[in-house]
């Protein structure tokens, strides 16, 4: 028996656009390099589900490679595009995609840059307007779901060990270094020493 093989994609949803910024986002008494990372990172809209951004990845695919492209990913029906993770709150996803052909999928995410807005209402997923902008970044490709999930874990301390430094550095009167932490802060040193080593995205795919 043959066993198809697969690579999982965790990719995070961007907001660079200052336009696709929500008001709410980051607190106003925050320093400014925390309202500007909060608000990069701001939460996606509930209207972009699971098979929404499955069928965006293959319509991507489809529109860059043709034919041959939606026949690496399995055919129009075969449902080689999927996403196992979705979380709107921390605009992280996670597409699993046949090994053979995950580059076809890194590359309609590069291209990807909509994602529906955060305010309105609509009767059918399929009617959702895509015109809040924004990037996807691909910032692992693993052979286990568990790899994935281990990565978005390590990267969302790791974003709040940064935040943390930037908002002890605005208190302290820019005196901690901000984001480039250089020693000092108590609060940095215990989560840091929990942390694992940054590993290498291709080092460890699995066959």
């Amino acid at each position: 028996m043959v066993r198809v093989k697969h690579r999982y994609l965790l990719l995070d949803i961007l907001y660079p656009d200052p336009s696709s910024w929500p008001s709410s986002t980051a607190p106003k008494k925050a320093p400014l390099q925390t309202q500007s990372q909060l608000r990069i990172h701001s939460p996606t809209s509930n209207a972009l589900t699971p098979s929404l951004l499955a069928k965006t990845v293959r319509e991507g695919v489809a529109d860059l490679f043709g034919d041959w492209g939606v026949g690496r990913l399995g055919g129009v029906g075969a449902g080689g595009v999927s996403v196992k993770y979705l979380s709107p709150a921390t605009s992280t996803a996670i597409i699993r995609c046949p090994r053979a052909s995950y580059r076809l999928v890194w590359m309609a995410l590069t291209y990807m840059s909509c994602v529906p807005e955060i305010e309105g209402s609509r009767s059918k997923w399929s009617d959702v307007a895509m015109t809040r902008p924004c990037v996807f970044r691909v910032v692992r490709v693993s052979g286990t779901m568990r790899k994935a999930e281990e990565e978005a874990i390590r990267r969302a301390r790791r974003e709040i060990v940064r935040l943390r430094g930037a908002e002890e550095a605005g208190v302290l009167g820019n005196l901690v270094g901000g984001l480039e932490y250089e020693g000092g802060s108590a609060v940095v040193d215990d989560v840091m020493e929990n942390e694992e080593e940054d590993v290498d995205m291709g080092s460890d795919e699995e066959d």
